[in-house]
């Protein structure tokens, strides 16, 4: 029977790039870190505030199906997420993100190119703001937004990883990677 109580059940996964520490409401996918113990930290207590509620451990629905997408993602064998997502934030934060959603499995777009997409000319800043304050790495592919030059910047799980997420999905797809 549901309640009007919010829930935050979490879950650490092990993956191939590293391990993960992934988050859900009854709505939807509220967390996908990798990043730093501070950063996670960070994000719990934004998560925890957002929804008024404690962040606890344990099991849920949509954490075995979030596993078992991120595993097929893993593998080559996923290129578009289905998982119901829960994600409080801005208007603007909303937008990037829906926009960085769009981006296809295998590509990559500049920040001023999705800031050209948002009518926001001149808005690579706010994009590339927007971009970090995402807490669902992967499904919300902020990955693959990179720098006009082609150069990676700022991804909070690090370069390296942001690197091999672009580097595994060119593999599968087939794709160039610095396509639009």
């Amino acid at each position: 029977m549901p309640t009007d109580t919010p829930t935050l059940i979490s879950k650490q996964f092990q993956t191939p790039l590293c391990p993960m520490v992934a988050a859900t409401t009854d709505r939807g996918i509220c967390l996908l870190e990798m990043g730093s113990p501070d950063r996670q930290e960070r994000e719990h207590a934004e998560l925890e505030a957002a929804f008024e509620c404690q962040m606890t451990p344990g099991n849920h629905p949509l954490l075995d199906q979030l596993e078992a997408e991120l595993m097929a993602y893993f593998t080559g064998d996923l290129t578009d997420f289905t998982i119901p997502l829960d994600t409080p934030g801005t208007q603007w934060q909303r937008k990037v993100w829906n926009a960085l959603t769009t981006i296809p499995y295998g590509q990559t777009v500049s920040y001023g190119q999705l800031a050209q997409q948002l009518e926001n000319p001149g808005g690579s800043r706010a994009v590339g703001l927007a971009n970090g304050k995402n807490r669902v790495s992967i499904i919300i592919p902020c990955h693959r937004v990179i720098a006009a030059d082609g150069t990676l910047h700022g991804y909070g799980g690090g370069l390296d990883r942001k690197r091999w997420l672009l580097d595994h999905e060119q593999l599968h797809s087939g794709a160039g990677l610095f396509t639009s």
